[in-house]
């Protein structure tokens, strides 16, 4: 069992023990909560997601780093060779 579900175990079983109230929070109850929520930062599992994130965020960068490398004789090419593709296209798909 890890620390939260022995946590989670001992409060289930105090509040079981607790004898039955009206049901109303006392006065201050959700302030309290609130401000004690506010305190301390929440650890689970966002550090490891950071982590996945900047792995992802690098993969992503080299493939855009990739893509604009492979294409840039397209866009610093000559405008003959656009013409020529152009040519085969027509001459396959001329079905007359």
């Amino acid at each position: 069992m890890n620390k939260f579900d022995r946590q989670w175990q001992k409060l289930a079983a105090l509040a079981r023990q607790a004898p039955a109230g009206d049901g109303s929070a006392p006065y201050g109850f959700a302030t309290r909560l609130a401000a004690a929520g506010l305190a301390a930062p929440a650890e689970g599992a966002w550090p490891g997601f950071g982590r996945y994130a900047r792995r992802g965020l690098l993969v992503a960068a080299m493939v855009c780093v990739a893509a604009v490398a492979l294409n840039l004789p397209a866009v610093f090419g000559s405008r003959d060779d656009e013409v020529e593709l152009d040519d085969a296209i027509v001459q396959v798909l001329d079905l007359s």
